[in-house]
């Protein structure tokens, strides 16, 4: 690991990771604004990055003479009109896998992201009108939910498609556009609200796969790194890190992270594809 991999770790931990005792859905915004300022941007101001979606929060709270006497549907009417109908923010479906869709500040910039930056910047718009919003892991695709009352009533909203509220049917259709042979059953557990480690960690394996994809090892590595230091037992980033010393060339490295990571997960589905890797290694056809 570099210096300036392990300086940058240090920011992280001191700047997210000891913060995240606290699981407030609204620091989300903060947290996803430290990324990008630890990833890409060592001079963004965070604060001032903070006021410009303070400054929409505004607007919509201008917008209504009593935020409290709203009915959850008038709030999410009332957010959706600002954020899409004036704002003109929108899901970016032309390059989804851009990295920029990934970093709040850039998507401030653009008005367009991913389903998990527009998701944190519609909590935070939310929580200025004091309307309490959840993230959800869902799979293939980030939203955010409103619990209703103790009876697990709630209101699921996908941000990426302009606010649209999801019903059961609308959730299934989700779920059988990104996996159509597999017949998931819709299940509650999969509109769970989703812990803020949770959120950042696949915030930041979005960054990773266009890291790798771009071959930017360096910061596929730091980001990585960032999210073994929230989960050090993470399935997915113990095997990347063999990865990203298999594309280094350090083959040593690479095989003793991918052996840690079958002795960790030897049911892992691609178990038999990390055993044809360190044979290559051995007989050196990488």
């Amino acid at each position: 690991m570099t210096k300036n991999i392990q300086k940058a770790l240090n920011d992280w931990h001191m700047s997210v990771v000891s913060q995240m005792k606290v699981d407030e859905p609204s620091k989300l915004a903060e947290y996803a604004l430290q990324i990008s300022r630890i990833v890409a941007y060592d001079n963004l101001v965070i604060k001032d990055e903070l006021s410009k979606i303070d400054e929409i929060g505004k607007k919509i709270v201008r917008s209504m003479k009593n935020p409290s006497e709203f009915r959850p549907t008038q709030l999410i009417e009332k957010i959706n009109h600002q954020l899409y109908k004036i704002d003109n923010y929108r899901g970016n479906r032309d390059d989804y896998y851009n990295p920029s869709n990934s970093l709040l500040n850039i998507v401030l910039k653009r008005k367009t992201g991913n389903p998990i930056t527009l998701s944190i910047l519609y909590i935070q718009l939310a929580h200025s009108v004091n309307f309490t919003l959840y993230p959800v892991n869902f799979p293939s695709h980030f939203m955010v939910k409103h619990i209703l009352d103790e009876e697990e009533n709630e209101i699921i909203i996908d941000p990426f498609n302009d606010g649209r509220i999801m019903d059961d049917y609308s959730l299934k259709e989700l779920l059988d556009h990104f996996y159509p042979k597999m017949n998931i059953t819709l299940t509650r557990k999969l509109v769970d609200k989703s812990s803020n480690p949770d959120v950042i960690i696949r915030m930041l394996n979005n960054l990773k796969t266009s890291f790798f994809e771009c071959q930017d090892f360096e910061n596929a590595e730091l980001a990585n790194e960032m999210i073994l230091d929230i989960n050090g037992n993470d399935q997915q980033s113990l095997r990347d890190k063999g990865m990203v010393f298999l594309h280094k060339k350090k083959h040593e490295l690479a095989l003793e992270f991918f052996n840690l990571y079958l002795e960790r997960f030897p049911e892992a589905n691609d178990a038999d594809n990390i055993l044809e890797l360190i044979r290559k290694i051995k007989t050196n056809e990488l």
